[in-house]
């Protein structure tokens, strides 16, 4: 859950290199009356694939709103 008010918009950033490309893990399910994936679970473990380290989102509010 982010750390900043639920209603102010962020991006996600690379502890390390600052970048904004972040892979988390995660878990899906079949839905067998979709016939789709559905997301059941989305862990702690977050992979930035610019400078491709494990690492943590740092949540920065996004100036102005959405």
């Amino acid at each position: 859950m982010s750390t900043l008010d639920q209603d102010q918009p962020v991006t996600l950033h690379c502890r390390y290199c600052g970048g904004q490309n972040l892979l988390a893990d995660a878990c899906a399910r079949w839905n067998v009356e979709t016939q789709q994936w559905e997301m059941s679970h989305v862990y702690d473990g977050v992979t930035c694939e610019d400078c491709e380290t494990e690492t943590r989102a740092d949540e920065r509010p996004i100036e102005g709103g959405a």
